[in-house]
């Protein structure tokens, strides 16, 4: 309460700087979210509405699905898939924990078109950049696929699906979820736009830990900034633009954690992962670049 107060008047008080904030973060989320984001979110509810609504629960096919629509289509849409099976009974708690980090990472395209020819100018190619990011969430992934495999020996058993089961939504219900969640993900990314216009006006910390702070807040336009201003060489500062995509920002776990609020899955050890796989990436980066 008394944060939110505080906050409050601040943004009273340098009213200036969050309509600046607020309007970049809303243009950004009109123009290049909306079009990309939206029709995804359809398309992989519509998915996960059609495997849920067999008679069979068929969990191969809802892990294909979850790994082909969570890396095609990026935040957050993998949380939001590993979150409705998970609340449907398609595959359990624990399988959804596995995929999770691994499927709600940046799009390929967002790397592709952003981060490689935008940001790095082509200069190292985009199956570089995208191994950097994925071998560590695939080699995480692997460790929690072994302490399951050991822990369901030693308990001579398989887990339980769930049995709360999420009746098949109707398409108007489709599309109002999505809208709902597409309105979120522009709140977010507008209220992290005015925290970094604060961070780039009036931070009292160093120019440094300024860049560094707007990268992990968000990263489309925190990664620009720290490109363009950080007096790091140019080695460093491609591996901290490779770490902070794989973490995603701040802005992505916001958005994450608004999906999978009706799950069972964890915002806190997902968030660790991104920490670790992040820490990762960026080592990587400095060792073979």
């Amino acid at each position: 309460m008394i944060f939110c107060v505080i906050t409050l008047i601040i943004f009273v008080m340098d009213s200036q700087t969050v309509i600046s904030g607020a309007t970049h973060g809303l243009m950004l989320w009109y123009k290049n979210v909306v079009p990309i984001l939206l029709p995804f979110m359809l398309i992989s509810a519509l998915v996960v509405d059609s495997i849920s609504r067999k008679p069979a629960k068929n969990s191969n096919a809802a892990i294909a699905s979850t790994l082909f629509l969570g890396i095609l289509c990026g935040y957050p849409v993998g949380a939001k898939v590993a979150s409705d099976y998970v609340r449907n009974g398609i595959y359990s708690k624990q399988t959804g924990s596995i995929l999770f980090p691994l499927c709600n990472n940046s799009s390929p395209m967002f790397i592709s078109g952003y981060i490689t020819t935008c940001i790095l100018g082509n200069k190292i190619s985009f199956l570089t950049i995208m191994a950097l990011i994925y071998i560590p969430y695939i080699l995480i992934s692997l460790f929690f696929l072994c302490i399951e495999y050991f822990r369901r020996k030693k308990d001579s058993g398989e887990i339980s699906q769930q049995k709360l089961i999420i009746p098949a939504q109707a398409s108007c219900d489709i599309i109002e979820n999505s809208i709902n969640t597409i309105t979120c993900v522009g709140v977010y990314i507008m209220l992290c736009s005015i925290i970094i216009e604060f961070i780039n006006t009036a931070s009292p910390l160093s120019q440094n830990y300024n860049l560094f702070i707007s990268g992990i807040t968000e990263i489309t336009r925190g990664v620009e900034s720290f490109f363009t201003n950080s007096p790091f060489d140019i080695k460093t500062k491609t591996a901290l633009i490779i770490g902070f995509t794989s973490f995603g920002g701040i802005s992505a776990l916001l958005q994450t954690n608004k999906v999978i609020s009706n799950s069972e899955l964890s915002i806190i050890r997902y968030t660790i992962v991104k920490i670790v796989c992040a820490t990762m990436s960026y080592a990587l980066a400095m060792l073979l670049i």
